[in-house]
């Protein structure tokens, strides 16, 4: 019996149904709470002592070893590389689906089988880089996934299954 519950598995991953391809070290999913600190007080000086949930952010990263379509698409999804494309675009009609499915077999197959961000696009304020010479092309990607309807009027970022 094993002496506590390990998890570890690969994600095949596709961007837009394109599959993005192997990874440096896999897919690093990041979530920040958005809260309104309620400080100061003159009970409590500068000590917070509570917080106003105001919502959040949630990023999906990874390292493409693959300079392939799935990899690419995300780099730049406002036009084709080099392309500035429509200013004053919203993020939510260019963002395009992001699905992680776990390796079967490993115990990464239930925890979770699957992740899908619907709503992912480059994240803003995100120096994007291509190395051009004669090392290995990778393709560095931070999305920022948006909240959407999920349906029923539930709020969500992404669903794992």
């Amino acid at each position: 019996m094993a002496l506590d519950t390990f998890v570890a598995g690969r994600y095949s991953t596709t961007y837009n149904s394109v599959d993005v391809g192997i990874t440096e070290e896999g897919y690093e999913l990041q979530q920040d709470a958005k809260a309104q600190q309620i400080v100061p007080s003159d009970a409590y000086g500068d000590s917070i002592i509570d917080l106003v949930y105001r919502g959040g952010d949630v990023y999906l990263q990874f390292e493409g070893k693959a300079y392939k379509a799935g990899a690419i698409t995300p780099f730049w999804p406002w036009g084709a590389l080099g392309v500035m494309g429509i200013i004053g675009r919203l993020a939510s009609a260019v963002a395009l689906s992001t699905v992680m499915t776990a390796t079967t077999g490993t115990p990464a197959a239930a925890a979770p089988a699957t992740w899908t961000g619907l709503l992912s696009i480059l994240a803003p304020n995100n120096p994007a880089r291509l190395l051009y010479n004669s090392k290995l092309r990778t393709v560095p990607i931070r999305l920022l996934i948006l909240p959407g309807d999920s349906g029923g009027g539930v709020i969500k970022w992404f669903t794992q299954t």
